[in-house]
């Protein structure tokens, strides 16, 4: 056989070789991912965890011990374990995609990532599912607890109030003399606890502004005057006064809440933008444990036998 007649099998041998390796990629692109590494890959980013989790919580508890001053505080304690929780986290994917990779024998390093970034989104997606369920059942069983206090409690008024009721209608002559009375009494002839409720009764007309307001206002300083034997001036400014102390406890109490509302809502952006990083670095980490996961590509060479 001359030189040329050589390297012209050669070549043919070479290009033979070729299209069945372009062939073998077909087949892997069209099977390019593989729901059973996955689940592989998420049983391993579970055990992970759990495994460093474990030995987080080991580690945290033998800090604590009867020394108050020489054990770190709370809030060390609570970043300590965000941070280990965060590191678990990452590692935990990292190898999970990276044996997810080389489980599915994926035939280049970009399947490898883009098998990471599933496993993640898996394993995101579990979280959340057990998370979303422990809250729930926590709170299914906080309203059951609710409920059935709830209930106690209406048996043990009901059980209560039956005498009571049993004393008002044998008492019923004294409550038809009480809707005899008049209108409008005589703020001195008042006793204490008429002229409260009176007090109790005007206070809601005055508060609701409108034409009722300057009558009710009378009303009170009337009951006030007669009842605490001063003048209609001293009544008057002992009412703006009262009054006064009234609006500077609603406009405090408004005050605090409004406070109270924009530091939740900035926690909560926090807690949201730290959330967010999280779950981005784990799906960085996640991506590139199957990244560098080493590409098994599987070259078939057929031997051709040439005469």
């Amino acid at each position: 056989m001359s030189i040329s007649e050589a390297a012209g099998n050669l070549s043919e041998r070479r290009a033979y070789r070729y299209d069945r390796l372009r062939k073998y990629d077909r087949a892997a692109l069209q099977q390019r991912i593989s729901w059973r590494a996955l689940l592989a890959g998420l049983v391993i980013v579970v055990a992970v965890q759990l495994l460093l989790g474990t030995l987080g919580a080991g580690i945290g508890l033998s800090l604590v011990h009867q020394q108050p001053s020489t054990m770190p505080d709370a809030s060390s304690f609570s970043m300590g374990a965000g941070l280990w929780w965060l590191v678990s986290n990452l590692v935990a994917l990292c190898v999970g995609g990276y044996l997810t990779a080389r489980l599915a024998g994926v035939a280049s390093r970009y399947d490898g990532m883009l098998h990471g970034l599933v496993l993640w989104a898996l394993a995101t997606l579990v979280a959340v599912y057990l998370l979303t369920t422990a809250i729930g059942g926590v709170l299914g069983g906080a309203y059951n607890i609710m409920e059935g206090t709830v209930s106690a409690a209406g048996s043990t008024l009901k059980t209560a109030a039956a005498p009571a009721i049993q004393d008002a209608t044998a008492s019923t002559p004294v409550n038809i003399q009480s809707y005899l009375q008049k209108a409008d009494p005589d703020p001195k002839t008042m006793s204490p606890q008429d002229a409260q409720k009176e007090i109790a009764s005007q206070l809601p007309l005055y508060e609701a502004g409108g034409s009722g307001a300057p009558a009710a206002k009378q009303r009170i300083i009337a009951v006030m005057a007669a009842q605490m034997n001063i003048s209609q001036a001293d009544a008057t400014t002992r009412f703006n006064d009262l009054q006064t102390k009234a609006t500077n406890a609603k406009n405090q109490a408004v005050q605090t809440a409004q406070n109270v509302g924009t530091k939740t809502a900035h926690v909560t952006s926090a807690a949201a933008f730290l959330a967010f990083g999280a779950l981005l670095l784990g799906a960085i980490f996640s991506a590139i444990g199957g990244l560098v996961a080493a590409p098994r590509r599987i070259l078939v060479a057929d031997t051709v036998t040439r005469t």
